[in-house]
């Protein structure tokens, strides 16, 4: 099963409302970067770039969960998010309260934009 089959997989066992906003998040983010790897780890979806982790995403009986690894986007962009639940590498969100496009697109553009910079110096 390739790894495109296993997050869809991933996607259909969640409750509904779960399943239609992580599509959401997962589909916006491939819209913005088409050439995203998806696989799971440690059975969470994450997406790759360039061969660096850059993104994933969670259902949890809590909350939905929206990770940035590594590095330090969402310090960066502490004042667009700051109204919303966070640590160093997670945004924790509901299905009623999704995480906004602009601010998923904020942050993917950063990541890539920082795992570029960071193949650059290496």
């Amino acid at each position: 099963m390739n790894s495109k089959n296993v997050v869809l997989d991933y996607l259909e066992k969640l409750p509904t409302h779960e399943k239609e906003v992580l599509a959401t998040l997962r589909n916006q983010i491939l819209e913005l970067v088409p050439e995203m790897e998806e696989r799971l780890s440690r059975g969470v979806p994450f997406f790759y770039y360039k061969g660096k982790r850059a993104f994933g995403f969670r259902s949890s009986k809590a909350h939905l969960s929206f990770f940035i690894m590594e590095g330090k986007v969402l310090k960066e962009l502490e004042k667009e998010i700051s109204h919303l639940d966070y640590s160093n590498t997670v945004i924790r969100f509901s299905a009623e309260q999704p995480i906004p496009k602009k601010i998923i697109e904020k942050l993917v553009l950063a990541r890539m934009k920082e795992i570029e910079n960071s193949l650059i110096r290496n």
